[in-house]
């Protein structure tokens, strides 16, 4: 199988797993009387850390040698897809009111989606640098 399929594969598992994570902890945080608006943030923390294991173990497996900055360069390429997420999210919910939360989550991760795994693979997971390290 091409790499690039089985990376994909990886990161469709991963971004899946990271989903679950933050839809059910941002269901389960608002069924509790939490702020979907606050509930995510928690949630998201939590999704980035699970799809960072997956990733890194998984679907970019051939570079997970130890290398600086990493995980730092994952984080900001998280944070910078989570607020788009975040904002179409917040517009969802906003523009539609009574939208369950699960539906504002699912449509802000597509828009996340495309910005993780660009960024995933062109400045977390460079080719070569594994072998530099």
């Amino acid at each position: 199988m091409p790499p690039v399929f089985r990376r994909f594969g990886g990161f469709a598992v991963a971004g899946l797993s990271g989903f679950v994570v933050d839809a059910s902890l941002t269901e389960a945080l608002a069924a509790f009387g939490v702020s979907p608006y606050l509930g995510r943030i928690f949630a998201v923390a939590v999704a980035i850390a699970v799809t960072y294991t997956i990733n890194r173990n998984f679907t970019w497996k051939e570079r997970r040698a130890p290398v600086p900055g990493r995980r730092a360069r994952y984080l900001a390429v998280s944070l910078i897809s989570i607020a788009a997420n975040y904002l179409v999210f917040a517009a969802a919910l906003a523009l539609l009111p009574g939208l369950r939360p699960l539906l504002a989550v699912a449509a802000g991760t597509g828009v996340g989606m495309v910005m993780n795994f660009v960024g995933y693979s062109r400045f977390v997971f460079k080719t070569g640098e594994d072998q530099a390290a």
